[in-house]
């Protein structure tokens, strides 16, 4: 018997090179599968003076201030800042009522709702509120934060929730609607939270991804289009029910409207993402796709017709409860 042994142990050594092997060539596939890119097409810093959107709220009371500038922000380099607790922890609502913020010292030229579609993730929503709070309060914008809650156990419908928050916040007059993952925090101080004159997809570079880019026609975790715009294209899809597909739904809307995406540089789109379980798959979303965008079906969709969801204020946040 002893003969064999060198034999068996060099077969052992074998089967876990096979294996070492084998566990390497998914890692690399997965890298790959996941490169994206990198060096995306994008606006230069020079020019998104050309592109940037100034339009505040008609409903502000102006006052006798200078306007607020914002090249500061968008045209100086920043370190990314990773650290969640030093955002969070000991955060003050200075400034902050109903969720809206409104700068004192300026008049803001720019005017955007944050729309955070949501359900069951107060862990993530108790991080992401302070965090972005604190880091929006330094750009001198006039923002508020909309979260939109499903209220029900049936398939999660993202795209039915930012219809519901759209109609709300184009009723509260916002000329610029963000839809925000409530995953997502901003890394990088210079990504002003501003619409450009065509939509914008502002988080190209998510640590989970490697900071690459999926894929060029992405519109997913944030994104930043102008409430005519919106309008145009009629909104999102409603019957996306599970996760995936209402956001590729949307690109195919922004194509046949001739509404280009655009890209600010991968240094200014990083984006931190937050540890979650992830919802259902829409195991139908590759045919409904496959289809394309149906007439009558969106934010004007006459199966949810008015009246606008009611919305409770709370300080920080309005809060929008939605049954689908």
């Amino acid at each position: 018997m002893r003969k064999w042994l060198p034999l068996k142990r060099l077969q052992q050594v074998y089967f876990k090179v096979f294996i070492a092997f084998i566990l390497g060539l998914i890692a690399l596939i997965q890298f790959f599968a996941c490169y994206g890119y990198y060096n995306y097409e994008c606006i230069p810093r020079s020019e998104i003076e050309k592109h940037i959107y100034l339009h505040a709220n008609p409903n502000l009371v102006k006052r006798p201030n200078p306007d607020c500038r914002y090249e500061d922000i968008y045209q100086k380099y920043y370190p990314d800042d990773w650290e969640i607790n030093g955002h969070v922890d000991g955060f003050l609502p200075h400034g902050i009522a109903n969720g809206t913020f409104i700068p004192k010292d300026c008049n803001p030229l720019i005017s955007v709702a944050i729309l955070v579609t949501y359900r069951k993730r107060q862990k993530q929503l108790d991080i992401f509120i302070p965090y972005i709070h604190n880091f929006l309060r330094k750009q001198n914008i006039h923002y508020k934060i909309y979260v939109i809650e499903q209220q029900d156990d049936k398939p999660f419908n993202k795209g039915l929730l930012y219809n519901e928050g759209a109609r709300r916040a184009l009723e509260e007059r916002f000329p610029c609607l963000i839809l925000h993952d409530v995953d997502l925090l901003p890394v990088n101080a210079a990504n002003i939270y501003a619409c450009l004159r065509l939509p914008r997809h502002m988080s190209a570079s998510i640590d989970k991804f490697r900071l690459n880019l999926p894929y060029e026609s992405l519109t997913g975790g944030v994104l930043a289009i102008r409430a005519d715009h919106f309008r145009q294209i009629d909104g999102f899809s409603n019957r996306f029910q599970g996760w995936g597909g209402e956001d590729d739904d949307l690109a195919l809307r922004l194509r046949h409207a001739a509404l280009d995406i655009l890209r600010l540089p991968p240094e200014m789109s990083r984006y931190r993402m937050l540890v979650h379980r992830q919802e259902r798959k829409n195991a139908a979303r590759h045919r409904l796709l496959e289809t394309g965008p149906e007439p009558r079906d969106g934010f004007r969709a006459p199966d949810h017709p008015a009246p606008i969801a009611p919305v409770t204020h709370t300080r920080l946040y309005a809060l929008i409860r939605v049954r689908t």
